[in-house]
């Protein structure tokens, strides 16, 4: 498998289809735009609110919905095309705990109030490994690499984050939540985002510890696609701050063999399933002119017996229009774009999934289900099938953010790796550090993700251009992680539910909020 059909997703960008008139016009209660866990969850929420699954039309340029967060998989195993887990949701985020109990796998409290999950989506321990100089030992933190000073840095940065997760804003708020709406707008916080990761280290007399600048600069390659200079000191705390509490059941991880593709399959069927059509490739949307107006959108229907350009152009008339969509792509469907578009920058990524004969060994620590190599571009590779039969077959998904350069330059290297060329990349690294599988490798399939995730690069979380893009006139809504700044599930699933309660709400459905109050 060689990923997503890009051609058919640049039709857009070279204007290929723009003369193209409608063929057919059709007239939807709601028309959702992109099929990604916002689109999926707002979808999900309005029929949670009483629409039926035909009153919800959504389309997609993929064939499958899910976007990032889909899996894929052969005869041995599912596994992931992106985001591989999922973190127990903080106790801001009910709207997710609704979801999780409603699918089944939060199965509800115990004695004490906390949340009890279904074991079969915890992750086991061992959860991560770092191979270091030929050994691998337990937990991401480097062991060979750290010296005296690095100790105490480790343990300065562990204290200050102590400090900032016990924190409550002037407005009673936590320092940092999830969803990041849900957070303390206290300004000396607030003050964080103008500053690097890397600047703030270097603020906090913790600039010169090797050993955490790489654990940290790890994190922010593996969460953001950004590195520690380019990572908002705001962004890069709260990933470790937001989820600390009490409960040791918020601690937990959730994943699955195709990672969050069992999320999006989940929200794709509740409620009586999904309308979804995917090769579809919305060419412009046309708003009302006020919220609750009318509005259009004109998508291309591709053929799946013929070329990208080969299907027919339907102009949807749809009650309520949701564009869950990234802000670069909706900057090509408005007739004026956002002024705020180039703001949103987006990190390319390389996915490949290697299928074995047998699963990695290695001296030291035992096969976890995070495997990471020290000083490597990569991020290394999470195993999807770890709880088969001891020895038998695995599938080990491999990722690499492509980190280094500027995100467009990025992509027109990333555009230029075929697939042997991934497959050197993914090997070249497992059979270094797993000599002995040379030869017991079944398959390579990969995934070019020319716009994986948004990046909260200095400036952006609570800058003019997010808080811009929160803001419409017309009748549009639109639903995206990257309104969000943060690019995860959780505050995808945010965006799409807050989209459907505003369509509940310009319906006149009296329909409580799942969400909880701000």
């Amino acid at each position: 498998m060689w990923g997503e059909d890009d051609a058919f997703g640049h039709l857009l960008r070279d204007g290929a289809l723009a003369g193209r008139a409608p063929e057919a016009t059709v007239r939807v209660p709601v028309l959702v735009v992109g099929a990604g866990p916002s689109g999926l969850s707002c979808a999900w929420r309005l029929r949670r609110g009483g629409l039926a699954p035909e009153d919800v039309l959504v389309v997609d340029a993929g064939e499958t919905p899910g976007g990032t967060a889909r899996g894929g998989g052969n005869e041995v195993s599912r596994w992931p095309w992106g985001a591989h887990y999922l973190r127990a949701p903080t106790p801001e985020h009910p709207g997710l705990e609704a979801l999780l109990e409603e699918v089944g796998l939060l199965r509800g409290r115990d004695r004490r109030g906390r949340l009890d999950w279904d074991t079969r989506a915890v992750c086991a321990a061992p959860q991560e490994r770092l191979w270091e100089g030929g050994l691998w030992t337990e937990g991401l933190v480097p062991a060979r690499a750290r010296g005296p000073r690095d100790d105490e840095a480790f343990e300065a940065f562990g204290a200050k984050l102590d400090a900032l997760a016990a924190r409550r804003g002037a407005d009673g708020r936590r320092a940092f939540a999830i969803p990041v709406d849900r957070s303390s707008r206290d300004p000396d916080l607030l003050a964080l985002d103008g500053l690097s990761l890397a600047d703030w280290l270097e603020r906090e007399g913790l600039g010169g510890a090797p050993a955490l600048r790489w654990y940290l600069d790890y994190a922010c390659r593996d969460d953001y696609g950004c590195r520690l200079e380019t990572t908002s000191a705001w962004a890069g705390l709260h990933y470790f701050v937001a989820r600390e509490g009490d409960d040791p059941s918020r601690d937990e991880i959730l994943t699955w063999p195709e990672g969050n593709g069992r999320l999006v399959d989940l929200l794709a069927a509740a409620r009586g399933g999904t309308r979804f059509v995917g090769r579809s490739l919305c060419l412009r949307l046309l708003p009302g002119a006020a919220p609750g107006a009318p509005s259009v959108a004109d998508v291309w229907h591709a053929d799946p017996a013929g070329g990208p350009t080969a299907g027919r152009l339907v102009r949807y008339e749809a009650e309520h229009l949701v564009a869950a969509v990234p802000r670069f792509v909706l900057a090509r469907l408005l007739p004026a774009p956002p002024p705020d578009a180039a703001a949103f920058t987006y990190a390319p990524w390389l996915v490949v999934n290697v299928t074995l004969d047998e699963p990695p060994g290695g001296i030291g620590a035992p096969l976890a289900w995070d495997n990471v190599v020290h000083g490597s571009p990569s991020l290394g590779y999470v195993v999807a099938n770890r709880d088969g039969p001891r020895g038998s077959p695995c599938v080990v998904t491999w990722y690499l953010p492509l980190a280094e350069q500027e995100p467009a330059t990025a992509r027109r290297a990333l555009l230029e790796v075929d697939h042997a060329a991934a497959v050197d990349l993914a090997l070249g690294e497992l059979l270094r550090v797993h000599p002995t599988l040379r030869g017991r490798v079944r398959s390579v399939d990969a995934w070019r993700w020319g716009h994986a995730m948004v990046r909260p690069v200095p400036g952006f979380v609570w800058g003019p251009a997010r808080a811009a893009a929160l803001t419409r006139q017309d009748a549009l809504l639109t639903a995206h992680a990257d309104l969000s700044g943060i690019p995860i599930f959780e505050e995808a699933f945010y965006r799409g539910v807050l989209a459907a309660e505003e369509v509940l709400r310009r319906a006149g459905r009296d329909d409580p909020s799942i969400l909880g109050s701000v």
